[in-house]
């Protein structure tokens, strides 16, 4: 069905995973008022590309959606791979989200959504960027496993304040970076710089979600890569700059911090390659 709200239209298709793949009206309720997701924001997500009509990287995604869920001690049910799978019958292109709450019980479903035009101009086009602080040093979130670093969690309030205040700031996104100067993660990306022809991207030890459409890249081994952690120095010395994440695919970063960057050429390979292994 579609649901039409100002400036966007969106297709919605839920789909309950512990009934039977049970599709159910977009307005009917899945969730207890009490469910722990609703009210502390215990329930991990993945968000995933439908490209031809199936769930792009699904093994991946449900990999890290299962790490995620041991990180907040819940007990994901089975059968993911089966409702992702049921969610996309029928859709081309689109968005898929898969969500489980903690409850209890837990409660899974998945959403199926259009991919929104800004994402489709981002890809193309670029966006602006600029950095933000997260406060803390990059050792400190790695070693604090409270914090949830890594872990993709609906808890994020301070993820969506970061782009609200990005966008205040006339700019489409941010990049997080560590109070002792290294290059985290974006708010809902991977982010990887080019210097000298080499991708470089900090790895998952520094506290930030191991990157589903980064890893997709690196397997299409197109140019040579190092994954080591990176300085805020080292990303503004950038020859370019992308953000990597599911829906956007690879997104080159068109201007940061008041530098233009426009679209290198690592970028675009990377971007068109990615987007040919979609279909």
């Amino acid at each position: 069905m579609s649901i039409f709200r100002p400036g966007y239209r969106c297709r919605v298709t839920y789909v309950l995973l512990l009934d039977g793949l049970r599709r159910v009206d977009a307005t009917e309720p899945v969730l207890r008022a009490d469910d722990l997701g609703v009210l502390r924001g215990e329930s991990v997500f993945e968000t995933i590309r439908v490209a031809g009509g199936k769930p792009a990287f699904l093994d991946a995604h449900l990999r890290r959606m299962r790490t995620s869920a041991q990180r907040i001690d819940l007990a994901l049910p089975d059968g993911w791979d089966a409702l992702a799978r049921a969610a996309c019958e029928g859709v081309d292109e689109g968005v898929l989200r898969l969500v489980c709450t903690k409850g209890p019980p837990p409660t899974g479903f998945a959403v199926v959504t259009d991919i929104p035009a800004e994402t489709l101009a981002a890809r193309e086009h670029g966006v602006r960027v600029m950095t933000l602080t997260l406060g803390i040093t990059a050792s400190q979130r790695a070693a604090a496993p409270w914090l949830l670093g890594g872990v993709k969690s609906t808890s994020y309030a301070g993820n969506m304040a970061t782009i609200r205040h990005a966008k205040a700031e006339g700019c489409d996104d941010a990049i997080w970076v560590s109070s002792d100067g290294q290059l985290l993660e974006a708010p809902t990306a991977t982010v990887a710089v080019v210097r000298e022809g080499t991708l470089l991207t900090p790895p998952p030890s520094v506290g930030i979600l191991a990157g589903t459409t980064l890893e997709a890249v690196l397997a299409l081994d197109l140019v040579p890569v190092t994954v080591r952690p990176v300085t805020a120095e080292e990303l503004h010395q950038a020859d370019e700059v992308m953000l990597l994440s599911s829906v956007r695919g690879v997104a080159p970063v068109s201007w940061l911090d008041g530098r233009e960057l426009g679209i290198g050429p690592v970028t675009r390979r990377l971007r068109d390659a990615f987007e040919a292994s979609l279909h």
